[in-house]
């Protein structure tokens, strides 16, 4: 854990609502060092939302966000501990990707910003593009430039939000090894992830968004063919409930 970080993440009893449209419902979900948490749902469950909660880059509309022993209206504080892979890859297009990963690293007081930055770039793979505006980077590029740009600091926090999307067989296994150091450097991970395999293979504890509803949690390993079982049997059920209801 980083040097002035925070060693518990939690969402209390949080509620999101986008003018008519409810994203969550009263989800509570604690983080602990050195585990990793799969969120896995339908689309339009309420993952995405979840993430950024845990960001700090938006508020619940109700419940509490706590960070370690930070007041929950101090909750922002805890930003410069987080790490966040998006959809939107919050990079500057018309910076290089050394530039981009060092203003992140000076942001959040790295002691060597560019070597720590270098470092990063040239284990995602991009030793070769360390000059090159992000504005010109594939797909794949631009995600693990990402990638870098969350990892910057040793974060306490790291949340992914699909991080092997456009990424190759070896990008994808480096970001695997990755995420095993984080787990034992003492990180805590949130994960978004539709690759039920990697999920398995990454995750400690598993948790299931269906309609904005935590609805189910799992604590301890699951195989790949057991995760996806469990999914279709929570997801599915939570669905017909939901349809029940409403009938």
């Amino acid at each position: 854990m980083a040097a002035g970080g925070f060693d518990r993440a939690e969402a209390r009893n949080v509620s999101k609502i986008y003018g008519r449209v409810r994203a969550l419902h009263r989800v509570s979900l604690d983080l602990t060092p050195g585990r990793v948490t799969g969120l896995l749902g339908p689309n339009g469950a309420g993952k995405t939302t979840l993430l950024w909660l845990f960001s700090t880059l938006t508020t619940p509309s109700s419940g509490t966000m706590h960070f370690g022993d930070l007041d929950p209206v101090r909750a922002r504080e805890a930003r410069g501990h987080i790490g966040l892979l998006s959809h939107a890859s919050l990079t500057y297009g018309d910076l290089t990707a050394l530039e981009n990963v060092t203003f992140y690293a000076r942001l959040y007081g790295v002691e060597d910003p560019e070597g720590e930055s270098r470092r990063l770039l040239e284990e995602f793979g991009l030793r070769e593009a360390l000059d090159r505006p992000a504005k010109t980077f594939s797909r794949g590029m631009t995600q693990r430039l990402g990638l870098a740009r969350a990892l910057v600091g040793r974060p306490s926090l790291v949340l992914l939000d699909e991080p092997f999307t456009g990424l190759d067989r070896a990008s994808t296994r480096t970001v695997i090894q990755r995420i095993h150091h984080l787990r034992e450097q003492g990180a805590m991970v949130l994960m978004i992830s539709h690759d039920m395999e990697t999920t398995a293979e990454l995750a400690d504890e598993i948790a299931i968004l269906v309609r904005g509803k935590l609805t189910h949690r799992h604590q301890g390993r699951l195989d790949g063919d057991a995760l996806r079982a469990r999914y279709a049997e929570v997801a599915e059920g939570a669905g017909q409930a939901a349809q029940e209801a409403s009938a």
